[in-house]
């Protein structure tokens, strides 16, 4: 006779060391929370319980119940409610935030705005970005000086992603200031603290960073609505458009047409969520990157004599069918993005009460999903915390007997997956192909001196790399 297994509760869960009134919030409040939460990993194991001043929160390490939440979102679970709420404060709610029928209305016109067909559109305008970007690091070269790699990355994917967005022409790259990037400089630090406070403050007291937060949220919101307007007018002046959008609001309102109740400021929303999901965790990817290829100068000319063989003398490919030719190049991106997610921790709440492999999970119980840990254990990879990009090439380096792609969760799983992983591989693959052709890198600091930090997306502090042209 088999004896079923007995169900496991929240309170049968271990829990780390604590404070015995705030509990695990002054530990959390860190700026590497995410190592935090490695750290209570090899403490308590795959499942255990925090507290927040006496609010319980369950934390995953189990890549196989991580997947199953993933799997089971929207219905048995969204996103925490605080992310939301948040956003929803201030006036987004798009694809990234919105939950239920909300959620499904938006996200089939996202999708088809960011597929593979129209993000190949949009490949001119990586391709310039990425020449500005070649452009200006020739130049640095020549003066021998360390550049802060993370701040550069992050330049570059602003430029993209605001002409991509609504066709608006930054130039931040070579440092031109625009009211546009000061406000969302201020914006997106604003989100994290927001999300990551205790209290609610400024609901009661508005301090001069709120002041300024609401004026760049009402600057940002009016230039946006603009860019509507003139994009509704765009596809009515050239109707050639609608089959080949030239930006994401454009391909947004070619499918407003065909869902009649996506409203302009259903398109503002998600406008402004590819704003902010897609400007730093890709520029961090890319970061990442250069950090692992300064320590391996052999990567470097890997990297190099594929692309050479590639797009020959030119300095950036010339279509964007280059790209699926770089298979080293992307190779590099993947094991970057397995060593260093940009988003190790993901945060869900259930909507009801449900048991996942014997594991009772009360209704509006916090999940925290860690995934970083399942990406670096040898069952999962072979020589799991090694730098080895071979391991994601066909017919790769035969010592790697364990390759679990299935756990890398950089963008995300299950029904909401992703929409804007198409775009971060192009601006991936071409940043880490073209960067290498043109030079080579040195870390100007140790390595131990590049930390991990945590803001919304995991970055690496004090990265700073000298260039030498090839």
């Amino acid at each position: 006779m088999t004896v079923a297994p007995q169900i496991k509760k929240i309170a049968d869960l271990p829990s780390p060391k604590g404070h015995f009134i705030l509990g695990h919030l002054p530990q959390f409040n860190a700026n590497n929370k995410h190592q935090v939460l490695e750290r209570w990993v090899e403490e308590c194991g795959d499942l255990f319980q925090i507290n927040f001043v006496g609010k319980k929160f369950v934390v995953s390490a189990d890549a196989e119940l991580n997947d199953e939440i993933m799997r089971l979102r929207p219905t048995q679970f969204k996103r925490f409610y605080k992310i939301t709420e948040i956003l929803e404060e201030m006036g987004i709610l798009g694809v990234f935030n919105a939950e239920g029928e909300t959620w499904a209305r938006h996200r089939r016109p996202a999708s088809e705005a960011l597929n593979l067909k129209k993000v190949r559109s949009f490949y001119p305008i990586i391709a310039d970005k990425m020449q500005n970007l070649l452009n200006k690091w020739g130049e640095t070269a020549k003066e021998n000086k360390a550049i802060d790699v993370q701040k550069e990355f992050m330049k570059f994917t602003v430029d993209i992603t605001t002409e991509i967005a609504f066709g608006y022409k930054l130039d931040t790259i070579n440092n031109k200031a625009d009211d546009f990037q000061e406000h969302l400089e201020h914006i997106f630090p604003m989100v994290n603290e927001r999300i990551t406070a205790p209290l609610p403050t400024w609901r009661f007291i508005k301090k001069k960073k709120d002041k300024k937060l609401d004026r760049a949220l009402n600057a940002i919101e009016t230039l946006i609505y603009r860019f509507i307007d003139e994009a509704k007018q765009r596809l009515k002046d050239q109707p050639e458009l609608v089959e080949n959008p030239s930006n994401f609001l454009e391909a947004l309102l070619v499918e407003q047409e065909k869902e009649s109740s996506f409203s302009d400021k259903e398109i503002y929303s998600n406008v402004f969520s590819m704003l902010l999901a897609g400007e730093d965790t890709t520029s961090n990817s890319i970061s990442w990157s250069l950090y692992f290829l300064a320590q391996h100068p052999e990567m470097v000319e890997k990297v190099r004599e594929e692309a050479n063989l590639v797009y020959g003398s030119n300095a950036v490919p010339e279509k964007d069918q280059d790209l699926t030719q770089l298979k080293y190049a992307n190779a590099i991106a993947q094991e970057t993005m397995r060593l260093k997610p940009v988003t190790p921790n993901l945060y869900f709440q259930a909507n009801e009460e449900l048991t996942i492999q014997n594991f009772l999970i009360p209704k509006d119980t916090v999940m925290m999903l860690q995934n970083k840990v399942a990406q670096t254990r040898e069952e999962n990879f072979s020589n799991a915390n090694e730098f080895i990009p071979e391991r994601w090439m066909r017919g790769g380096c035969p010592m790697h007997e364990n390759h679990s792609p299935e756990v890398i969760k950089a963008f995300g799983g299950g029904p909401r997956y992703c929409p804007g992983k198409n775009l971060a591989m192009h601006e991936m693959t071409i940043a880490i192909s073209t960067l290498c052709k043109a030079f080579n890198f040195e870390l100007a600091v140790k390595k131990e001196e590049v930390e991990e930090q945590f803001s919304f997306t995991m970055y690496p502090k004090n990265l700073l790399v000298k260039l030498t042209s090839v």
